[in-house]
This record gives structure tokens, sequence and C-alpha cells, in this order.
């Protein structure tokens, strides 16, 4: 470590070990308690079907592209038979460093698509799951949904025409686990530049390749949100480790972290619907200009999502759920069923097919370095001398 942090870290110390300590003090604690419904989880016998999705990837940086590996897979818990492995996938290709910027955006774009086609493959061949586990956020994913395209009209059409191809692909089942973007690549330019060079000669391919790729995977993890939503939302929890969101609470810090500082024993809070999901576009103030619907599937913008907090022990970690289903607030036998299901497949908190199937998937370096050496790519990275 260099030097000068040292010196930093010694002279920080005090103010910023002062904050943490001050944590508490800066929150209404009787606000949050009275928000926050104590149960204990008891039910330790899983007798439930579970499944938990999640996927993965990572990239090497040469000066002329980037070469990345993406994973998805499922991961199935029964009763009495143990785990499984189901709908695995992966991918290996090239970026170019061009695309530096917007490069860890475009692949957790293509792993989510990766994550949603095996989720809706394992629910398709295993009708009896009870609950499908997801990381994240499927109204998160939504909510930052990207509307920043400038395209020609003539081109959106045939891209929103495009991809509604997909949908009897999803619904005959057996479909190929991919970015369907990547496999239609060469179609969608080809198609796009003949239709530039009828009605928009001013306009060079070039120009927008980039943007007509980012725009039609957009579409296609719309169709694949929805197509699940339609089909499998009663059984879905999204399950977040980390939230910076304050709607509960209000406090300076995130809803979960109060909850961390004021409730250590196991619990709920109250149940919070999120209903209005239209796109929302800002000014240069931050202020809302106006609400849109999502391109193709408007329905999206209509879909209730039950969000709230819990512990499932005694000083676990705090977990976000969003069910992307309308809960009664009142309905705690509901709730409460739900979560003594997932306490019987938790492991200090957290439930182990979630985690089991993140370390599945997990890409770390080394495997990109087997990767690389197994591609025999040798170039420049642009960092060499620092080796």
């Amino acid at each position: 470590m260099l030097e000068p942090l040292y010196e930093k870290t010694i002279q920080k110390k005090k103010s910023i070990k002062k904050y943490f300590d001050n944590i508490q003090d800066n929150i209404d604690i009787e606000k949050v308690k009275k928000s926050y419904h104590e149960q204990e989880f008891t039910k330790e016998n899983q007798d439930k079907i579970f499944a938990a999705i999640d996927g993965s990837f990572n990239k090497t940086k040469f000066m002329a592209c980037f070469i990345y590996a993406i994973e998805s897979q499922t991961i199935i818990s029964i009763p009495d038979e143990g785990i499984k492995k189901e709908s695995p996938s992966g991918d290996i290709d090239m970026v170019s460093t061009i695309r530096s910027r917007t490069i860890d955006s475009i692949l957790s774009q293509h792993m989510n698509i990766l994550e949603l086609k095996s989720t809706i493959d394992t629910l398709q061949k295993y009708p009896e799951i009870d609950y499908m586990l997801m990381d994240g956020s499927i109204r998160g994913t939504l909510m930052n949904y990207s509307t920043n395209f400038e395209l020609p009209s003539l081109v959106t059409r045939y891209l929103n025409s495009k991809i509604k191809e997909i949908v009897p692909i999803l619904e005959k089942g057996s479909f190929p686990i991919e970015v369907t973007t990547n496999t239609l690549t060469e179609e969608i330019l080809y198609e796009v530049r003949l239709s530039l060079e009828k009605n928009n000669p001013e306009i060079d391919i070039n120009e927008i390749r980039s943007e007509v790729l980012r725009y039609f995977e957009g579409l296609e993890q719309l169709t694949c949100i929805n197509y699940l939503l339609e089909h499998y939302k009663e059984k879905i929890i999204c399950i977040s480790k980390t939230s910076s969101t304050k709607d509960f609470f209000n406090e300076n810090i995130p809803d979960a972290a109060v909850l961390e500082y004021t409730c250590e024993n196991p619990g709920y809070t109250y149940l919070d619907h999120k209903e209005d999901n239209r796109l929302v576009r800002y000014d240069s103030e931050n202020e809302i200009i106006r609400r849109t619907n999502y391109p193709i599937y408007p329905e999206l913008s209509d879909n209730t999502f039950t969000i709230f907090f819990t512990r499932l022990d005694k000083r676990a970690n705090v977990l976000k759920i969003e069910i992307p289903n309308k809960i009664d607030k009142n309905d705690t036998e509901k709730i409460e069923e739900i979560l003594n299901d997932l306490h019987s497949t938790c492991i200090n908190g957290y439930p182990y097919i979630l985690k089991k199937a993140h370390d599945e998937v997990i890409i770390k370096n080394t495997d990109m370095n087997n990767i690389i050496n197994k591609l025999e790519v040798f170039e420049k990275t642009g960092r060499d001398m620092l080796k």
C-alpha cells in the first residue's frame, strides 16, 4: 500500500469509526420497529420443490477487443432426492474495446437473457416446481431498461416485428438457450442495411450497428421477462442480498441497512406494492417529464410487484424479497407460509440452493486464463509492461 494511504488511514480512522458508531442514533428506531413484524420461522424440513437460477460473466481485455465468457444454470432441489443441475448454457465471444465504456452493461444483459431462458426451460421441463428463486430483481431490470436509442422508425418497426419470432420458439419448448441477437446478427444487419438504402440512404449501417443490436437485445430480454411473468409468476421469488432503495423508512441509509442496525430478530416488514411500472424519463434536473410503456409489451407496465424485507434467522443477513404478484397486505398467513418454506431450505438465513447456483456458474480469472490459453490467443493487453 502507498505511504500516503497509511497516513490517511490514521487521520480518518476516528471519523469513520464515529460514523458507524452513531448510525443507530440517527435512525427513528421506534418507527422502524412498528413496521417490522418479528416472527420465528421454524420450518426445518423441506417439503417443497425449489429451483434457483444464477449466471456469471468474466472478460479479458486485449488492445483490440475483449474476449468474454458467459454462463447460466439452474439448480433443482427435490426433497429426499437431493440436488440436480439443469438448463446449462454458456458462450464465448469477442467485443471491440471501442465498447469499453459499456462492456459490463452489454455482458450483464447477455447474461440476464441466458438466465431468463434457463429459467423458462427448467420451469417447462419441471412443472412440479413450487418455487423458482432468482438472484436480484425483475422489476429493477425493467425499470433500468434503456430507451436511449435514436434509430429510424422503419428500423425499430422491423426489429419490433422480428423479435416476435422468438415467442413461438419459447412456447414450443426445448429451445436453444442462447442470445438470439448473436445468432441472428448478420441477418438483422442485412435487413436493416436494405431498409436504410431504400428509405434513409444518408445513414450508414456501420454508424448505427451497435445501437441496432443493443435495441434488439433489449427486446429479447423483454420478451423473455414477459413470457416468464405470463406463465410462471406464481412460482417466482426474487431475492436480493443488497439493496440501495430507501422507500420503506426514508432514512439517510438504505432500508436494508436500517434493518441491519435496528432489528436483529427474524421477521419481516410490511408489504409494499409497486403497481405503476412504466418507464420514467427524466430531464436535466432529474425531474420526471413523462412515463412511457415498454415497446412490444405494454402489459409489462401493469404488473404488480409485492416487495418487503426479511431476516430468516437471528442476526442473519437482511434480504429484500420481490414477488411479481399482488399479495394482500393483510395476508400474513400467505407471507409466513412463503418465508417458512424459504427457511426450510436455508443455511445461516440464506437459501442454500441459491448459493449453490452461484457457486456452480461463477467464472473465475483462472478459468478465463485457461480459456485464453486454449484459444491460443497471445496478444498484447496494453498492460504487459506492468507484469
